[in-house]
């Protein structure tokens, strides 16, 4: 037989020689008992060797290339043999090639041959994308299973399909309770008519829909589940049915409502905190100003004797210091929510050091340092906010004081680096440990020195390196550590310079004395607070008149022509800015110098003020050089826009 297909002219061996897929003739080999055992390869063409990828099979048994090979094949070409009817089937050859193949197996030869010829193709690439498939859809199945509480189908309008098991075993709906558009009662009646109307809009457009709506539950109550439907369209594009899937979120609307509910009492906690913290910033302010007044009274009335100045300078320097800490902690606040409102100008650095200095001057007189300052020549101008960067300077000269051992030394040093201006304080105090150097502008973050006396409240750098970070600028802490004394220095973004720089800048002369006698009105219901100003504006040389409440201030502005009015913000009866607004409304209340001197100092306080009609906000305790100042200059000016420059109209006493 082999001789026969292997003569040329044979037309199977012309024809399968021919094509592409696998042909061999195979002898299939019986036991004792009849049973197929194996195969041996009598004829191959040559796509037998591409699609198996073995060269040389012809004479060779099967199990002789793969000891392992399949029993099935043997088994499905030994029916052929013993049945004479073709065989079509699908098998893997993973012992020998590794393969699955598409095999047709015919009889062939003579009867008593025992032979078979196949036809056959490599399949492999097909069965593994048909394996790959039946992974993905597994894995979707198990996903779906694992995250959906229900799988159904809807109609093209949207109403459920008879055959909605899961809907069912979800919501515990019966068929005919489920059935068209039943499936609504399922649904939260809050959620009821959102749910028919996305409906209705998804059907119409025929777009995917995702929505939220709580369902009810086969186990009772109700439960948050997250929807999706997408359409399955016909071959004309038309909507032939929705599957949707629902997805259980209540754990997820539970996690979001608790996080609302402790953001929110977040936000109400810092709501009450900012409101505590102006409450007792204006409470503890209401008491400093009477002693601020009552310690210049003294001055300007009574002989001091060399201890009595001693005892004045210190009240003055620990009131200034209570102060200090009052404005920080109102600026713990501000800075923590971003409300800092800067009024940036041009300001000249040495201005804003002296007016630092002024300030500390009387606690580095007090622990008696050796203070040393180095003011670059050249006149160095910043954009920023003067009072708020000599508040920065301040609060270093004061940590510098704050930290330093009496007897001392404290350095401060202002220059121009390029484009930047550098200013740097630096002492001998106790140091910083070079790991703590990271934290020391964190908010009230604290050394742990041994002695504890002067560690504050561990907000005063935070609040300078926020303000200067405020300002484009730079704040750095140096120290070699405990013991090794401390440096801060400040980076800011110089100005070109205004003036030639051989040129001083000479800050406008000031005095406290005033232009004119003014007519004053002078409200506020702190009696302490009413008459030790009083007293202190009348030596100043003004008319005074008082008011205990917001009613009698309104009384007096609309019987007296007035040049200034000083009024506190929080008056029984009516409050200040009310006050403000309706001498406003006088007829010659546009002329009133109005000042709000008040304990109330937050930016919104200050927002109110101005809307109200006030020229100025003072927060108590003010210097009294300063009020002084502010309503003789601020009359002043005002005066000289009205063109009535030192006229000054009779006034009933």
């Amino acid at each position: 037989m082999i001789e026969r297909l292997r003569t040329p002219g044979d037309p199977y061996r012309r024809f399968f020689e021919s094509i592409d897929a696998g042909f061999a003739v195979l002898e299939v080999l019986f036991d004792d008992a009849g049973r197929p055992v194996d195969h041996r390869f009598l004829e191959t063409n040559e796509a037998f060797g591409r699609n198996t990828g073995i060269a040389d099979a012809v004479g060779k048994r099967a199990l002789e290339l793969a000891p392992d090979h399949e029993r099935e094949w043997f088994e499905v070409f030994g029916r052929v043999v013993t049945t004479g009817e073709p065989v079509h089937f699908e098998a893997p050859a993973q012992a020998l090639c590794k393969r699955w193949f598409d095999v047709y197996a015919f009889p062939f030869g003579d009867p008593g041959d025992n032979q078979v010829a196949i036809l056959f193709s490599d399949v492999t690439e097909r069965k593994n994308m048909e394996q790959a498939l039946r992974d993905s859809e597994e894995r979707f199945r198990l996903l779906v299973e694992s995250a959906a509480q229900a799988v159904w189908e809807a109609d093209p309008e949207g109403a459920l399909a008879p055959d909605s098991p899961s809907w069912r075993a979800y919501t515990g709906q019966s068929t005919t309770s489920a059935a068209g558009f039943g499936w609504l009662e399922a649904v939260h009646p809050d959620d009821r008519e959102q749910a028919a109307r996305r409906w209705r809009e998804a059907a119409a457009s025929g777009a995917r829909l995702s929505a939220e709506w709580r369902l009810r539950s086969a186990s009772g109550g109700w439960r948050w589940a997250e929807v999706h439907a997408a359409p399955v369209l016909d071959d004309r594009g038309r909507v032939r049915k929705w599957v949707v899937m629902s997805i259980d979120i209540t754990a997820r609307k539970e996690a979001e409502a608790e996080r609302d509910r402790i953001e929110a009492a977040l936000r109400e906690a810092d709501r009450r905190k900012d409101e505590f913290l102006a409450t007792l910033a204006h409470e503890l302010r209401n008491p400093l100003a009477p002693i601020r007044n009552g310690l210049q009274i003294l001055r300007l009335t009574t002989p001091m004797t060399a201890s009595a100045e001693r005892t004045a300078a210190m009240m003055e320097r620990q009131m200034s210091h209570l102060v200090r800490l009052v404005d920080d902690l109102l600026d713990v606040s501000r800075i923590t929510r971003r409300k800092v409102a800067l009024r940036k100008t041009r300001v000249l650095l040495d201005d804003v050091i002296a007016a630092a200095l002024e300030s500390s001057w009387p606690q580095i007189d007090a622990k008696r340092l050796d203070f040393s300052a180095a003011i670059a020549d050249e006149p160095i101008e910043v954009l920023g906010d003067p009072d708020r960067l000599t508040q920065v300077f301040a609060n270093l000269l004061s940590n510098a004081v704050k930290f330093s051992e009496p007897g001392g030394k404290v350095w401060l040093k202002l220059e121009r680096r390029g484009a930047r201006a550098v200013v740097s304080v630096r002492d001998t105090g106790v140091g910083i440990p070079r790991d703590a150097l990271g934290n020391v502008f964190e908010m009230f973050s604290q050394l742990e020195p041994d002695d504890r006396r002067s560690a504050g409240l561990g907000i005063g750098l935070s609040i300078a390196h926020e303000l200067v970070l405020l300002h484009g600028g730079t704040l750095e802490a140096r120290s070699e550590g405990i013991g090794r004394g401390s440096e801060f220095i400040v980076r800011l973004p110089a100005l070109e310079p205004a003036l030639p720089a051989d040129e001083k800048h000479e800050p406008a002369a000031t005095t406290g004395a005033p232009v004119r006698p003014l007519s004053v009105l002078l409200a506020d219901d702190n009696e302490d607070a009413l008459t030790t100003l009083a007293h202190m504006l009348q030596l100043a040389g003004h008319h005074v008149h008082l008011a205990r409440d917001g009613l009698q201030a309104l009384e007096v502005a609309r019987s007296l022509t007035l040049d200034v009015a000083l009024l506190d913000i929080g008056m029984p009866g009516m409050d200040g800015n009310e006050v403000a607004r309706r001498i406003r409304a006088l007829p010659h209340g546009k002329d009133v110098l109005l000042v709000a001197l008040t304990g109330w100092g937050q930016e919104e306080d200050k927002r109110r003020s101005s809307e109200a009609g006030f020229d100025e906000h003072l927060t108590k305790p003010v210097e009294p050089g300063v009020l002084l100042r502010v309503i003789s200059g601020n009359r002043t000016s005002r005066a000289a826009d009205a063109g009535g420059a030192g006229q000054s109209p009779s006034r009933p006493r």
